[in-house]
């Protein structure tokens, strides 16, 4: 008989982390007891991941060939191997936390509601949790929730209306995730049993590519102008959040103007804001 299909499907784009992709990978298999998954490495820097991991039946390894793709061409060529009934994705520099039965939880969560939050915990290097989004105890995440966190959530969602990842440079993730939260119904219960931890490091693109952040919720903001049929009814939330984010985005690096900037400068004014709020 032909192995069962997974539960889970983690899309994992990878480049130039060598050193970082196995603490990653192993995160995943720390948190997937009573859950089938795979895991699919999409190579974006013609590195064959395989030589970095020890062999395991549930990792999938796209063909290697395009080089400096960006991520959402990366995740895309994950997310055409996927077989899991719900799909969601891991960074090869960030990792999992929880509970060794975090993924099964999610995976009950989003058979139920049609989709699960799985919250992220900003870290510095040395470990500390600079943000937990959304803040701890929150246990449900709709549009109105959204709008505050200003910061990437990742969604457990069905596999089966997972569209391909915007070309977006630094958001294809944010639209990616608020498509699925529309599908959802607007609304998706909050995982407690596990998080996606964001590890902070020198050289991120997202650390020194900042002025990309306006430049791509500049273009979201445009599409949903063009045509906004892109989330149906709730293109205007949509609207809202990337405004919200973008005007964000834009306090943080007016604030920073002129002075050294820290790792992870971002996080830090905008944990200062909503301890403010």
């Amino acid at each position: 008989m032909p192995p069962a299909a997974p539960d889970i499907s983690i899309l994992m784009a990878a480049h130039g982390l060598r050193a970082e992709i196995p603490l990653a990978v192993a995160s995943v298999f720390a948190h997937a007891r009573d859950a089938a998954v795979e895991l699919i490495i999409a190579s974006d820097d013609g590195t064959d991941y395989r030589e970095c991991l020890p062999p395991d039946p549930r990792l999938v390894f796209a063909p290697i060939g395009p080089i400096a793709s960006g991520a959402p061409a990366a995740r895309n060529r994950a997310l055409a191997l996927a077989q899991g009934s719900f799909v969601t994705m891991l960074d090869a520099d960030d990792a999992y936390e929880g509970e060794a039965h975090g993924l099964a939880a999610a995976l009950a969560l989003a058979r139920a509601r049609g989709a699960a939050v799985i919250p992220s915990i900003i870290r510095a290097p040395d470990g500390t949790a600079l943000r937990h989004v959304p803040g701890e105890g929150v246990q449900e995440m709709g549009w109105r929730e959204w709008r505050k966190v200003f910061a990437s959530l990742h969604l457990l969602r069905p596999r089966a209306t997972a569209e391909a990842f915007r070309p977006f440079r630094l958001i294809d993730d944010v639209w990616w995730d608020l498509r699925g939260l529309a599908q959802a119904g607007g609304h998706a219960p909050v995982c407690d049993a596990l998080a996606y931890r964001y590890q902070l490091r020198e050289g991120q693109l997202t650390e020194t590519r900042t002025s990309s952040f306006d430049a791509d919720y500049a273009a979201a903001l445009a599409m949903l102008r063009d045509d906004p049929t892109h989330f149906g009814a709730a293109t205007p939330e949509v609207a809202r959040i990337l405004w919200r984010w973008r005007a964000m985005n834009r306090w943080a690096e007016g604030a920073g103007a002129g002075k050294p900037r820290s790792l992870g400068h971002y996080h830090r004014h905008v944990a200062a804001y909503l301890a403010r709020a």
